[in-house]
């Protein structure tokens, strides 16, 4: 007998202002953390995606439930709105720390036990060398460490970060912290106001009782495969699907060290981690993915796993090769960015939407130019390099050239052009266009091109506002092997879980399937409702976005942490979590009227 659930929940009237729902009150109102979102699971495929259809089919949303643009975008990538709710503070033109420059990992809670990282973004003038800005720290007016900026971000800014600096045990309770740059006033030219080097700022240590069961009882577990030491932490999605991915990885390395032609020489380190940082992936000494089910950010998990195993590979043959380089051979070896796809093509879309940035800007500043685009012109370039003169070449030239051949990284590049092919970086710019002038016309590619941009656009505008440690430009990136030699996982782990949160990131998510599916309409669709949103101080006043809300609210007040959502009509079939549990199960829900989702079971 089917059981009914009536799950009575707040009603949310878009054209009510005393109705509106604001994420940073929901924010405030749920601090109480929820499990960690297990991920789906993946199909051994020699090309596994990490989205795959549940059991129960999830029908693509109608047009009367999601109001739809009448075109395609043709315009270039959105920008922010700002929307103030007060006069912003002048940035200072000296030395300066404000306290919302003050960051504490991890997010967005802090338990008794917690190691816990301290990162400064002070206002650092130009021509004051960062290493010279000394800096104190005390907690609770006891001096935690002395030191210096000592970090910059993929953005280039000069910061302070100061690693698992403070153990929390037997902690719990209300703490001060206070930081001050230049505290002894050695420097006189760039810090001429004294009064704004100090910050403060309080955090609370919550009692290591109030962590769920499966965080508490969290640690790491590895295993080996044929290529790598495989690093999970316990009940997670990645430790749930542990032996599916044993295969994948070895594929995705296979794939890597094919394509390189360049043997595996190591057993390489991977982490897979329960949280977005980013695009889904980062690589140094080791590997780190995003792999959970809600993961907003990522794409297949075959395609993250080539590109980040060819930054561990390339290491082998080439320690110094620059950014752009490895960016683009990484994106030539897994055949795409996020998905396979035609780069040539895609880029030959690129120039004729007058989208093209000058390959030299892109070469010196790939991290800091729009991230598909930089991405794309990378791969497209080492692509036609490779087809022209062959891996061979390429790979001398690769791996002979490194950031010191030159005043600027593109004078390298184009200093080892020469020597390589005796072309110079401007003729085989004009060698490549030219030859991307010939690729066929592919209209599906270019409205593909587009709306990724613009999804990723949104994304990191929702990274920026509600989900900062995740946002790539000035996101902290733990050091995931030293993380595991110290037992840290709440780095690794925790992250913003608040019903606002995931309506949004579910939404991301409806985006990204419409996308696979190539219907663009409905997928810029979706991007209007996150857009509306962020550009209202994150206040919920689109009726979709609403939808979304009250879904997750349903779900959660009879268990369940939400992780897709699609909706048909009044209907939402919903992948879920039961809290404290990892296996996902389909939930349907009905709306009985404007303000009542029905749980059926």
């Amino acid at each position: 007998m089917t059981i009914m659930v009536i799950l009575i929940i707040i009603v949310v009237a878009g054209c009510n202002s005393d109705n509106q729902v604001n994420i940073r009150e929901l924010a405030a109102d749920e601090s109480t953390p929820t499990p960690e979102s297990p991920s789906t699971k993946v199909d051994p495929s020699p090309l596994p995606s990490k989205t795959v259809s549940p059991t129960e089919p999830i029908d693509t949303p109608t047009s009367d439930i999601v109001p739809t643009p009448t075109q395609e975008p043709t315009s270039l990538p959105p920008t922010k709105e700002i929307f103030p709710t007060e006069t912003p503070t002048p940035i200072p033109s000296d030395l300066a720390l404000m306290s919302d420059q003050i960051r504490l990992y991890p997010v967005p809670s802090i338990y008794e036990g917690d190691l816990v990282t301290i990162q400064i973004d002070p206002t650092v003038p130009n021509g004051l060398a960062p290493n010279d800005v000394d800096v104190t720290i005390l907690l609770d007016g006891e001096e935690l460490l002395s030191g210096n900026l000592n970090w910059r971000n993929l953005n280039g800014d000069a910061s302070g970060l100061y690693q698992w600096v403070w153990d929390t045990d037997q902690s719990a309770g209300g703490h001060s912290i206070t930081i001050i740059v230049d505290p002894d006033d050695h420097i006189r030219v760039g810090d001429e106001d004294e009064s704004n080097n100090l910050a403060e700022t309080t955090v609370f240590v919550r009692p290591k009782t109030a962590l769920t069961d499966l965080e508490a009882a969290a640690s790491w577990v590895t295993v080996r495969n044929n290529c790598c030491n495989i690093h999970v932490v316990s009940g997670t999605a990645a430790h749930r699907d542990l032996d599916q991915l044993i295969e994948v990885v070895d594929l995705a390395f296979s794939q890597a060290s094919s394509a390189l032609e360049e043997p595996l020489q190591d057993r390489y380190d991977v982490f897979l981690i329960d949280r977005v940082i980013g695009q889904g992936g980062y690589a140094s000494t080791s590997m780190v993915v995003s792999y959970l089910d809600r993961d907003y950010a990522g794409s297949g998990i075959f395609e993250v796993l080539v590109h980040e195993a060819v930054h561990l590979i390339d290491r082998q043959f080439a320690p110094d090769r620059i950014s752009f380089l490895s960016e683009g051979l990484a994106v030539w070896a897994t055949g795409g960015h996020y998905q396979q796809e035609n780069i040539d093509q895609k880029m030959a879309g690129v120039i004729e939407g007058g989208l093209y940035v000058p390959i030299d800007s892109v070469v010196n500043q790939i991290y800091s130019i729009q991230h598909e685009l930089s991405y794309l012109e990378a791969g497209s370039f080492l692509s036609y390099l490779i087809e022209t003169y062959g891996w061979d070449r390429v790979r001398a030239f690769y791996t002979d050239t490194s950031s010191g051949d030159g005043a600027t990284l593109a004078e390298a590049v184009d200093k080892n052009l020469q020597i390589h092919f005796e072309r110079s970086f401007s003729q085989v710019e004009q060698d490549w266009k030219a030859f991307l002038s010939r690729q066929p016309r592919d209209r599906t590619a270019v409205a593909n091109l587009r709306t990724t941009i613009r999804f990723y656009n949104v994304m990191r505008l929702y990274q920026q506002d509600f989900d900062p440690t995740a946002y790539y430009l000035y996101a902290w990136l733990p050091p995931a092997l030293e993380a595991r030699e110290n037992n840290v996982t709440a780095d690794l782990t925790r992250h913003p879980e608040t019903s606002a949160n995931i309506a949004l990131e579910t939404i991301l998510l409806s985006a990204k399937e419409a996308m696979v599916k190539g219907d663009y309409v409905l997928a810029n669709a979706y991007l209007d409702t996150v857009e509306r949103v962020l550009n209202n101080n994150g206040r919920f006043l689109d009726p979709l976005a609403i939808s979304y809300l009250n879904i997750v609210r349903a779900a959660s007040s009879s268990g369940y942490e939400v992780q897709q959502i699609n909706l048909s009509g009044n209907q939402a079939k919903v992948l879920a979590v039961q809290l404290g549990e990892l296996e996902t199960t389909v939930l349907t829900l009905e709306l009985a009227d404007s303000s009542i989702w029905i749980l059926m079971r």
